[in-house]
């Protein structure tokens, strides 16, 4: 068995470029169109230009899958350097871009690239991503690395809350939550996402953002119990004060084995709109505890 492995994932997740520079992360990106215009994530568009866009203006913004020349290119580069090849994807359900990778698995080395469907979006993603890059530093073998994070899948949980239903419905994007929308009236929607099922759905409403922050304190307090050793992050559009400071208060209350505040990244938002506010939790594997300190 070999430990040498390219990790690879998509614009669904995110990142900083210094991050994925420290950790050799290739990134297939998502082509954005604003209008009639196409940019390709993180290439040529940046968060702040979408958020500008869909707060400034009526534009249409959609996205749409990498290129399976994009999808080669990128595969091959990352097997030639590594040998082998982890892709960590955006949800089947809310993307074609598993089945763009596995397509192109086959076409070029089946055995030695694995796609892995997070049923998850945004840091539901980099928590896997960050285990995988923890493991490999280790010298934790290929193998042994998708394993768990097969395993960490079950216990991914992701809880937003968002201003409006308005750039969900817009993209096609809201999954089971439509069962919701005769029903809102001015509450404020809290959707989640599982990595069980990988589908958008509604959790609950409430009548203020701050609310639906506690509804979804509540329901993660629940895992961490649960999970015992867990990561932990909160995540945003356009930053917000407030939910700063209840994020960093349920740090102390909780005291994650690992906790990340960072901000959500530009194909995200083209979807969800700017005005959300995000915590997820995934368990930590009690054997890989070493790798996060």
């Amino acid at each position: 068995m070999s430990n040498s492995f390219a990790i690879v994932t998509d614009s669904g997740a995110d990142f900083s470029p210094e991050y994925q520079k420290e950790i050799d992360l290739y990134l297939i990106p998502t082509r954005i169109m604003l209008g009639d215009v196409e940019y390709i994530d993180k290439e040529n568009i940046t968060r702040d230009d979408i958020i500008k866009a869909l707060t400034t203006t009526k534009v249409k913004v959609s996205t749409s899958v990498a290129s399976q020349p994009d999808f080669h290119r990128i595969f091959t580069e990352a097997l030639e350097k590594y040998g082998k090849v982890i892709f960590i994807s955006i949800s089947s359900l809310l993307s074609g871009t598993v089945q763009q990778g596995i397509l192109t698995s086959r076409k070029i080395d089946r055995e030695n690239i694995v796609c892995i469907d997070t049923k998850s979006v945004s840091y539901g993603m980099t928590l896997l991503i960050e285990h995988a890059s923890l493991r490999r530093k280790q010298g934790i073998p290929f193998e042994k690395v998708v394993e768990e994070l097969k395993l960490m899948l079950s216990s991914l949980k992701l809880y937003f809350t968002v201003e409006t239903l308005e750039f969900l419905i817009r993209g096609g994007r809201i999954g089971r939550a439509k069962g919701i929308l005769g029903k809102l009236l001015g509450l404020k929607p809290v959707l989640a996402i599982n990595g069980s099922e990988g589908v958008i759905y509604p959790f609950a409403t409430a009548k203020s953002a701050e609310e639906g922050w506690k509804m979804m304190y509540e329901d993660l307090k629940k895992y961490a119990k649960e999970y015992k050793h867990f990561h932990i992050v909160a995540i945003y559009g356009i930053e917000n004060q407030d939910f700063k400071d209840f994020a960093f208060k349920i740090k102390e209350e909780l005291n994650p084995t690992k906790f990340t505040y960072d901000k959500i990244g530009a194909t995200i938002i083209c979807h969800v709109g700017p005005y959300l506010q995000c915590l997820g939790i995934v368990k930590i594997p009690e054997e890989t505890l070493e790798s996060y300190k």
